[in-house]
């Protein structure tokens, strides 16, 4: 029997289910993408460095380093050169850059800061550059996340930093972190350099670790 006259349509055109389709498909593949990402962001040595060859890849090879074998005094340890070594057409002001160069410099001071108390420990310094800048929209990602839930872009930075010692200049430590926001920090997203600045904040907070000598360093020494 043929139903009521007034009973609602539930047809889809086939070029309806084919757009609605279309977009679970894009977004299946964003989402898909992005889970996939890695947050390393791999840079080429920029020669900023003094010395590349003791460098020692991480578990991750998300970053190369060098600890250093000798104990570092805090108290004696100055931040020189904080260079610019990116290299492309990276969508930066020129107060944008400088105040990455700040921020990785005034990280790294007062990490150092924050560093025990080594009276015996030898002087050194600090140089420092950043070598790569991967920017966000905050439009895009807004519209992205409209359209597919979750911002496209994420943004990063990557670093060459290195301790040396002022009178021989020879490398103490060394570290070449490169970091991009991951999949679950959507909020450093929406900002344009939100996610360089915690790569920043990250990378200085890594390379003070490499000054400081494990605690049985000295006791492994004079078994060998």
């Amino acid at each position: 029997m043929p139903g009521p006259k007034n009973s609602p349509s539930f047809h889809i055109t086939s070029k309806e289910f084919s757009m609605n389709r279309f977009r679970y498909l894009i977004a299946a593949t964003a989402v898909a993408s992005l889970a996939a990402c890695s947050t390393v962001l791999p840079t080429a040595h920029s020669g900023f460095l003094s010395d590349y060859t003791a460098l020692a890849g991480g578990p991750d090879a998300g970053a190369a380093s060098r600890a250093s074998a000798d104990r570092i005094d805090p108290a004696h340890v100055t931040v020189d050169a904080v260079a610019w070594r990116v290299t492309g057409s990276a969508d930066i002001s020129t107060e944008e850059r400088e105040a990455l160069l700040a921020l990785l410099r005034s990280e790294l001071q007062q990490r150092v800061q924050a560093l025990p108390a080594q009276p015996q420990g030898r002087p050194a310094v600090l140089r420092a550059a950043i070598t790569r800048v991967e920017t966000v929209s905050p439009l895009l990602n807004t519209l992205s996340s409209l359209v597919l839930t979750i911002p496209l872009e994420r943004g990063g930075a990557a670093m060459e930093i290195e301790a040396v010692d002022p009178q021989t200049g020879r490398q103490l430590a060394a570290l070449t972190p490169g970091w991009r926001a991951p999949v679950t920090e959507l909020m450093v997203r929406f900002s344009k350099l939100a996610a360089a600045e915690v790569a920043i904040r990250k990378a200085a907070a890594d390379f003070v670790l490499l000054l400081q000598v494990a605690p049985d360093a000295g006791k492994q020494t004079a078994l060998r």
